[in-house]
């Protein structure tokens, strides 16, 4: 019971989410940094769709056991039009993408912070 309270599923759901973010933005970090690599191909991470798909299971039991199993993936972008050099990378779309998975790190922590804060109270509070 007491690991239920501390891994219940918007817990796990978050912390697998900046696992996400934090694989996306090395993701992008290792595109920009080979933005002038003959041949280099972009590498993007997808997650938020297999997430929608986890936790639109029936049962919290399903959600969890999917949660588990729930990891980015990395795609390699074979279709994105390329240099003459087979490059295909586009620096303008990677800081876009860099500042969009910034934000969304940054607000997902945050959630996941609040509802520590929110247990922590939780916590204090009954003791009184």
């Amino acid at each position: 019971m007491a690991s239920d309270i501390l891994s219940d599923i918007t817990a796990t759901a978050l912390s697998k989410t900046l696992d996400a973010a934090a694989s996306r933005q090395k993701a992008i970090a290792n595109n920009i940094a080979n933005v002038e690599t003959p041949g280099y191909k972009r590498h993007s991470v997808s997650f938020e769709d297999e997430l929608r798909r986890v936790l639109d299971y029936k049962t919290g039991d399903a959600i969890r056991q999917g949660l588990q199993k729930l990891a980015p993936v990395d795609n390699i972008d074979t279709l994105s039009p390329s240099r003459l050099d087979g490059n295909n990378v586009n620096i303008d779309v990677e800081i876009s993408d860099l500042a969009r998975t910034s934000l969304k790190f940054k607000a997902v922590a945050t959630l996941l912070e609040n509802k520590s804060a929110m247990l922590r109270a939780a916590i204090t509070e009954g003791k009184k």
